[in-house]
């Protein structure tokens, strides 16, 4: 087994898998005809977040454990990143006529990241071979509860996508974590590609069919300030890391874990929930500039933003906000 090192380059197949993540198309799921928005696909829309969301979290963590430049870990994610981009094709459908295809295709990511972390770990790393298996049921049950799901009609087809998303969040609490390990300067970039990824997904939506009306200066002035927003979430997010990374760092053993388990497998989750769905609201906002917002569209609008301002990270007791020029290693600018 080989252990990641901090500073160690990574192959082209470990950041792409950052690229095969949640993104935003669950609005797919959340749009109906006519460009109004039902409860019931805004549902559906955060069920199907839910199941991306984790699908990435795992590959995070074993590319975050072990090197992956050996050629056949290096096939395995390869081969691997064909199966979200089936997932994604069948997404739109993933309550109705493709919910197997979906669902097979997120089973399929799941046991090759199992096999994975069976095979790169060490029979000579006895804690971190019992902390996988006792993770790898969770890591299968989900899914396997959403390829159940395509045998089954509404509305137990959603219940057991929800029993699916317990299973997925609650498999660590109940299993335990004790044995792996967390390189927090990768870790943190990892998660902090993800959301420069989503903040660019949500420029470009804010455009997205408006070439027509870009005339008109009320649908000029929303893009803009969409743009605007937009930044100011990158912004803060970034002048955030250095003080979690600190954090992390100066946190050992198991209270590291702990806390890469909470602080991003857990809670970037609304982060990234809350940038997708204030694309939603604000790509309503733009397309019906002079129409009042619909209750849903506003609450995303609104509620997205406030999801997506991301915590303030304690460093010695103190909060700490730095700006991102600052510094020898300035973050990405989103896309």
């Amino acid at each position: 087994m080989r252990i990641r090192a901090v500073d160690r380059p990574e192959p082209p197949a470990d950041r792409a898998r950052v690229h095969s993540g949640p993104s935003l198309r669950p609005l797919e799921l959340i749009k109906i005809d006519g460009g109004d928005i039902s409860w019931h696909g805004f549902g559906r829309g955060v069920l199907a977040l839910l199941a991306l969301w984790w699908a990435w979290v795992c590959y995070a963590w074993l590319t975050n454990m072990f090197e992956t430049a050996r050629v056949m870990q290096t096939t395995l994610i390869i081969v691997a990143m064909a199966a979200p981009l089936i997932a994604a094709i069948a997404l739109p459908t993933a309550f109705t006529t493709g919910a197997l295809v979906f669902g097979l295709a997120l089973l399929a990511v799941r046991v090759i990241n199992v096999g994975m972390l069976f095979a790169s770990s060490s029979r000579d790393e006895d804690g971190l071979a019992s902390a996988i298996r006792r993770l790898a049921p969770g890591l299968l049950v989900g899914p396997a509860l959403i390829v159940a799901a395509a045998f089954v009609a509404s509305p137990y087809r959603e219940l057991l996508w929800v029993a699916a998303g317990a299973v997925d969040f609650g498999s660590p609490l109940v299993a335990g974590i004790s044995g792996l390990r967390v390189v927090p300067s990768y870790f943190i970039e990892r998660h902090g590609s993800v959301i420069i990824i989503a903040l660019g997904e949500t420029t470009i939506s804010l455009g997205a069919g408006q070439t027509e009306n870009l005339r008109r200066p009320g649908v000029l002035g929303a893009v803009v300030l969409g743009v605007l927003i937009s930044a100011t979430l990158w912004w803060t997010y970034f002048g955030l890391t250095a003080g979690a990374e600190e954090r992390m760092q100066r946190t050992l053993g198991v209270d590291r874990v702990r806390l890469a388990r909470d602080a991003y497998s857990y809670l970037h989750l609304p982060l990234v929930a809350g940038i997708v769905f204030f694309a939603l609201g604000a790509r309503v906002s733009v397309e019906h500039i002079d129409e009042p917002l619909a209750p849903l569209a506003a609450l995303a609008l609104t509620g997205g933003w406030h999801c997506s301002t991301p915590p303030r990270w304690p460093t010695d007791g103190v909060t700490t906000i730095s700006s991102p020029s600052i510094g020898s290693s300035p973050p990405p600018r989103p896309s």
